[in-house]
């Protein structure tokens, strides 16, 4: 009776959800990969994926804006690699596109036009900051703790949602981490998957990854009379990579004095400079490296076809000399 009482309980309750969602809904697909043709990756596509718990009249007319995402299947990426702007959504849509899986799988309508996918057998997040004093567990270590058993669990048919991995430990370190256990995801595990990041130096490492998809947040800049940047969220999943985090947007709608905000985005724009700065130097010298390096290959190969020629080999490395002097002046 107990179990009769449960199952109406649950009926009832997803019947009433239905009804609550004011947005598109839709019945799931759920497709084995085994029967679904040419496809032989777990896939997910979700077409103006909304959000189960938000309605219209909580946010206003027009304040959710759904989203495409497409991961996994032919020819497509199996991870979104997703970076944006403070408050642009990233959270946001991680947690819907989880949310709209569980729907799927027990049988209720996603909120969607259309939503079909191959069979998740776990889900895996790792989101938000928080210790745990009792056992002496700073955020860092909590944090890299529950990613660790993500990286042990999951298998090619697991969803992994990891959101600003990282951010608990200095930017170097933490950069190197969220990379390698992205790459760990994608190329051992070969799981579907959403990671979003404030180093959009991950989005420069993964930029040519077939296997990953960047993209962000979508945004409008401009200028307050304040002379501090105004952003406008768009919430639209775009293809690219966004800029930068405009966090002191945020500390100005947080009600930051403006003389503190003045500063901190001066200080932002100079430090901006100094990496944009190193980074063309970073191109310069490898291009520099490559032209060298084949320089040399070429000098060895007519080295060869004249080594007994002593006349020859001097020339040579005069040449050698003096290029490579050329080289590390225009450097």
């Amino acid at each position: 009776m107990l179990l009769i009482a449960s199952e109406l309980d649950v009926l009832i309750s997803l019947a009433i959800a239905g009804d609550y969602y004011e947005g598109p809904t839709c019945r799931p697909v759920i497709k084995d990969i085994k029967d679904s043709g040419n496809i032989t990756t777990p896939f997910l596509y979700g077409k103006s994926l909304g959000h189960p718990t938000l309605r219209i009249d909580a946010l206003g007319k027009g304040s959710f804006v759904p989203n495409d995402v497409s991961i996994g299947g032919i020819e497509q990426a199996s991870f979104i690699l997703l970076t944006g702007p403070n408050m642009g959504g990233k959270s946001t849509l991680l947690r819907q596109v989880c949310m709209s899986i569980i729907l799927a799988q027990i049988g209720a309508d996603v909120p969607a036009e259309s939503f079909e996918l191959s069979p998740v057998d776990r889900i895996f997040v790792r989101m938000g900051a928080r210790d745990h004093i009792i056992t002496g567990q700073s955020t860092f270590l909590t944090e890299l703790s529950e990613t660790a058993s993500v990286l042990s669990s999951a298998t090619r048919h697991s969803f992994v949602a990891l959101d600003e991995l990282g951010r608990g430990t200095s930017t170097s370190d933490g950069q190197a981490i969220a990379g390698s256990v992205l790459q760990y995801l994608v190329h051992e595990t070969d799981c579907r998957g959403m990671f979003s990041t404030h180093y959009h130096c991950l989005a420069a490492d993964f930029v040519k990854e077939p296997k990953v998809s960047v993209c962000h947040m979508a945004c409008k800049v401009g200028k307050g009379l304040d002379g501090v940047e105004e952003v406008t969220f768009l919430y639209k999943l775009t293809l690219g990579s966004c800029p930068k985090s405009y966090g002191v947007n945020v500390a100005r709608l947080a009600g930051i004095p403006l003389s503190v905000i003045q500063k901190a985005m001066a200080k932002s724009n100079d430090f901006e400079g100094i990496y944009s700065n190193r980074q063309r130097g970073r191109s310069f010298l490898k291009d520099k490296e490559i032209s060298a390096i084949q320089y040399l290959m070429n000098v060895a190969e007519t080295w060869k076809d004249g080594r007994d020629s002593q006349v020859v080999n001097m020339s040579m490395l005069r040449e050698i000399q003096q290029s490579t002097l050329l080289l590390l002046v225009e450097s």
